[in-house]
């Protein structure tokens, strides 16, 4: 007997809301982590009593995570299982890594032989942010977009997620120049509406302010730049001469090349910028409870972040820049 219209309706509900449990992001990552797994136990034979691949074993487990133990660091097999997890999930299925004793061992061993740290990513603080702005051409329109967005995510604490792009460009999630408002025709305030982040699953959103600052470092000075170059735009905020939004990748190669060039050793990434404001910041003395607001850190996780980078002396820089002017204006990120 067929299931009625009533119940197929509450199916397709259970399976949207199902869908909706996981961020869109989260659930991109998991897809090609289960692909690969997917793949993986079609060609090694892995498959359950009943002739499926689900339930995994822990047996399958264990020889997934051994295949991936030469191309994958032990953090990245660790978010994989955290994929066939949700695919057991998604499929009704138990949790495969419960009590699964020799998995949990065996993940000991990876990480033992691994070592159990990452390259780490290196901040961009105030003295390298000098170095890439000297190191910019102010009259090539490349150069101006890529300063403009150096400096809104440094000054803004921004995560790279959040004022780049690395998918289909979404109006509601990604920056628009519609998300930017000044305070004057002469600017001392500048207003960013982030409207999704990696904390803010429900999309509420929020507003930082960003001040004026110096005349080499000043974000306000740095974004109207671009926008009068680049002109209204209804797409992304930060794009190229050809259109092309501007990637997370496209960034950190930025970064890296620029300050390889002028001899920074280290390794930098989109991430370095709110690395870098929390390090500037710590050094300049701008007290913790600040610091967590400006970076939108619900804990005290931002510590792990900050860098004390030996020989650097920030002097008075962050009081005569734009953080000045944001705590003067509005020390909470305002909700929207």
């Amino acid at each position: 007997m067929g299931l009625g219209p009533a119940a197929c309706s509450l199916d397709q509900k259970c399976q949207f809301y199902l869908s909706n449990g996981l961020a869109p992001s989260t659930r991109r990552v998991y897809c090609s982590a289960q692909r690969q797994f997917i793949d993986f136990c079609t060609l090694d034979g892995s498959v359950s009593p009943n002739g499926s691949l689900l339930p995994a074993s822990e047996q399958t487990l264990m020889h997934f995570c051994s295949h991936l133990v030469d191309r994958l660091h032990h953090s990245s097999t660790k978010v994989y299982l955290s994929a066939i997890r949700s695919l057991h999930i998604d499929q009704g299925f138990p949790d495969p890594l419960v009590n699964c004793l020799q998995l949990q061992r065996l993940l000991r061993g990876i990480k033992r032989h691994q070592g159990s740290s990452l390259p780490q990513h290196q901040p961009v603080t105030a003295n390298l942010m000098q170095i890439i702005q000297h190191s910019l051409d102010a009259h090539n329109s490349e150069h101006i977009m890529l300063w403009a967005a150096c400096c809104l995510g440094f000054f803004g604490f921004l995560r790279a997620g959040e004022f780049t792009i690395n998918c289909a460009f979404d109006p509601s999630i990604h920056l628009t120049v519609q998300d930017l408002q000044v305070d004057a025709e002469a600017p001392s305030s500048l207003r960013v509406r982030i409207k999704s982040s990696k904390t803010d699953p429900f999309r509420q959103g929020c507003f930082i302010y960003l001040g004026r600052g110096q005349a080499s470092l000043c974000p306000i000075s740095a974004t109207l730049a671009y926008l009068h170059r680049q002109g209204p735009s209804s797409g992304p905020l930060f794009i190229d001469t050809h259109g092309q939004p501007l990637t997370r990748s496209r960034l950190s190669s930025f970064i890296q090349s620029v300050l390889q060039g002028a001899g920074i050793p280290g390794h930098f990434s989109g991430h370095s910028f709110r690395i870098g404001a929390a390090t500037t910041a710590t050094q300049c003395g701008i007290p913790d409870h600040l610091i967590k607001t400006l970076g939108r850190w619900s804990s005290d996780a931002y510590q792990l972040y900050v860098k004390n980078p030996s020989g650097i002396n920030f002097g008075g820089f962050w009081e005569a820049t734009s953080v000045t002017g944001t705590l003067s204006r509005e020390v909470a990120h305002t909700s929207v």
